[in-house]
């Protein structure tokens, strides 16, 4: 089967085009669009035609890739497109042959993933349009991961009917990124040593952490929307309500507005007046910037009160797993995350930290397995949609 997958996320598109075959998968393109001062640039590692300046959304960077991998003659046997969509809300629990009716179920989520969900859609509606609605269309959801997350864990304190009526309740997002790291640290381990609890923390521009127990997840930061949870690049992570009530009383703000502040101005760069960019942010600390240190400091404090609780929650823990920009590439922020907690059973090697962006950095005498971990989510997408038409066919 040959798929295009398609992850949009807020400013970026990342796209692979995957041929699969029992069980295996190999990329025949791969690549991204990406934010560069208001316009999209290509980036991918094989030869490619230059994107012209004038991308500015994500549908007309689709359009374009269409058009470019078209004229090299690979969509011809293509099996299906896969798109990667952030909130499934209740409807979607599981990865899904998109038809009509999904379609406008989904617009209606849009609320609630106000970042995420539209550019999805965006994008499908563009590739609809270029190859026809008979091409299966798929979706593989962010939040299905938690479809079975206990009741205790996806309910809020709230009177029932704002679940019952409203849909009010813990989602969980960056489910597929959580996924991929659970199945690629369990790989990577020996089998004599124990993996079945695991705390995956993907760390990015948007950030999360999540507890899994035998492969099924049982607790997750992010909540109704993807701002719940850690610290981000510019999303506030958790914060008391009645501040937001506060805000919405006293400040003259419409609720639009404190949408937008709390999703683009708020996080690392709401903290440090700076930059949402954890580089840029470590190397001000060095400078004496007194911003960005506060920043970091509570991005980690946060953090580590997630991975304690979850370490309770777990009743222990067998392997911590890092993804995502900040996951891979920041050891210091993971050095400050780990530090405080050898009591667990948690040894970080110092040397192996430094050096290592995809890799095991855990102590000789460990009790816990650490891992930085590359996450591909192409390949989770890719599997999750072969098992799906093999299921209808």
């Amino acid at each position: 089967m040959r798929f295009l997958i398609l992850n949009a996320g807020s400013s970026s598109l990342k796209f692979d085009l995957m041929e699969t075959a029992e069980g295996t998968s190999r990329r025949l393109r791969s690549g991204s669009f990406v934010d560069a001062h208001g316009a999209l640039r290509l980036e991918t590692d094989a030869a490619s035609p230059a994107a012209p300046g004038t991308l500015r959304t994500l549908d007309a960077a689709a359009d374009f890739l269409l058009t470019w991998l078209a004229g090299e003659k690979l969509l011809g046997d293509l099996s299906a497109t896969v798109h990667r969509i952030v909130h499934g809300g209740e409807k979607f629990r599981a990865t899904t042959r998109l038809n009509d009716l999904d379609l406008a179920t989904l617009a209606s989520l849009d609320e609630i993933a106000p970042l995420h969900n539209p550019p999805a859609r965006a994008v499908i509606a563009r590739v609809r349009a270029r190859l026809g609605a008979a091409l299966p269309l798929i979706g593989v959801f962010d939040t299905a991961y938690y479809a079975s997350l206990p009741e205790a864990a996806w309910r809020y304190a709230v009177p029932a009917r704002w679940y019952a009526q409203f849909g009010v309740r813990r989602y969980g997002f960056h489910g597929t990124a959580h996924r991929y790291l659970c199945q690629a640290a369990r790989a990577r381990l020996t089998p004599a040593r124990p993996t079945r609890r695991i705390v995956s923390l993907q760390l990015g521009r948007g950030c999360s952490v999540t507890a899994s127990l035998d492969d099924r997840a049982v607790a997750t930061s992010m909540g109704f929307t993807p701002l719940e949870g850690l610290v981000m690049g510019t999303r506030s992570g958790d914060i008391d309500p009645g501040a937001l009530l506060y805000m919405l009383e006293h400040s003259g703000m419409s609720v639009e507005e404190i949408r937008s502040e709390l999703n683009s101005a708020s996080g690392l760069l709401g903290l440090s007046g700076r930059s949402a960019d954890m580089r840029e942010l470590l190397a001000l600390e060095e400078k004496g910037d007194a911003g960005a240190a506060l920043a970091i400091e509570i991005f980690c404090r946060r953090a580590r009160h997630y991975l304690g609780a979850y370490v309770s929650e777990l009743g222990a823990v067998d392997v911590i797993a890092f993804g995502g920009g900040i996951g891979e590439h920041a050891p210091e922020i993971r050095r400050r995350i780990l530090e405080k907690f050898e009591w667990a059973g948690i040894v970080l090697d110092p040397d192996a930290n430094r050096t290592s962006s995809a890799g095991s950095i855990a102590a000789a005498g460990s009790a816990t397995a650490i891992e930085v971990i590359r996450v591909d989510e192409a390949s989770v997408m890719a599997a999750e949609a072969a098992a799906l038409l093999a299921r209808a066919a």
